[in-house]
């Protein structure tokens, strides 16, 4: 675990810890802990009275943060899950309210470095992507068990793909000789269907479609944001890194129907709904990594922060 602190290189780091935590003493979330790069920056900011939850789906992400953050082993609790059984560990630990939270989106750095987790298409490995133990079902699965219906679903829904019918049908067609195996295989059939300019960015928009369907990444993202909202302090913030149109989307939804007040029409004389804003959103326009940032850790020139304070 020698490379525990280069697991995680935090986008926007120390600027995240500034937005999100403004209670130093108080309980704090990190719903996806990676290799501790965020919860680092958070913990060095908050008091000695403060506590950080942090989890991941991922066992070895876990093992590093533990490493990584071993100076804040007396206010810290590092626990295996995903952001999505959040209530459930809240419950456990027995937290009725948190003052902030952090949710870094997508794939760590380290799970597309290594060729064994099959997530990139620079490097061979096996067709898995599974973000942690509790996926359902590897890559392999996807892209030999889906329909061509299936297939061109996801690639158009998750990876915003033009021609996601062309590359299903072409999957569909090479998986009836013998099953895709690796990365290398489906990178090698991508780049045969859609030969051209654009075929990096549509190897690049079918991964990650196909990344997404695997480990459910959308599924509970609203549910999850909604709930984090519902147990903040007063002047509590939840932060967002999202690295792609579909999560920032949600994220943006989400945030504004939490702000949103009164929905009645503007000539009824009473309010009827009862409805009040739950949050104000800090960040409208999000914030991105400046220039330096972006050459330096290439991951974090598409991120995008976005924060609400609780009302």
């Amino acid at each position: 675990m020698s490379w525990a602190a280069e697991f995680h290189t935090p986008v926007l780091g120390p600027e995240t810890a500034l937005q999100v935590v403004n209670a130093p003493n108080g309980v704090y979330v990190d719903g996806t802990v990676g290799g501790g790069g965020h919860a680092e920056h958070m913990l060095e900011r908050m008091g000695r009275r403060g506590r950080l939850i942090g989890i991941d789906r991922d066992p070895e992400a876990v093992q590093a943060a533990a490493l990584r953050l071993r100076r804040f082993s007396d206010r810290l609790d590092i626990i295996e899950a995903s952001f999505r059984e959040l209530p459930g560990v809240l419950e456990k630990l027995e937290v009725n309210g948190i003052s902030g939270a952090l949710f870094d989106l997508g794939v760590s750095s380290r799970q597309i470095d290594e060729p064994s987790r099959g997530f990139s298409y620079l490097r061979n490995g096996p067709l898995d992507m599974r973000m942690g133990p509790d996926a359902l079902r590897s890559a392999k699965d996807i892209v030999n068990a889906y329909s061509q219906e299936e297939l061109t679903r996801i690639f158009r829904e998750f990876g915003e793909e033009r021609v996601a019918g062309r590359i299903a049908r072409a999957i569909c067609r090479r998986r009836v000789r013998e099953p895709l195996k690796d990365t290398s295989e489906l990178a090698a059939l991508i780049s045969e269907t859609t030969p051209g300019s654009q075929t990096t960015k549509t190897l690049a928009r079918i991964f990650q479609a196909i990344r997404i369907e695997v480990n459910g990444e959308l599924d509970q993202l609203p549910e999850t944001l909604e709930y984090t909202i519902g147990k903040l302090a007063r002047a509590g913030r939840v932060g967002v890194l999202s690295y792609h149109s579909l999560e920032d989307r949600t994220v943006k939804e989400v945030f504004r129907s939490a702000a949103l007040g009164c929905v009645c029409p503007p000539n009824l004389p009473v309010c009827g709904c009862g409805r009040v804003p739950q949050v104000r959103v800090l960040t409208p326009g999000g914030i991105r990594p400046e220039p330096k940032e972006r050459q330096r850790n290439p991951r974090s020139r598409s991120a995008t922060l976005r924060v609400a304070e609780r009302l």
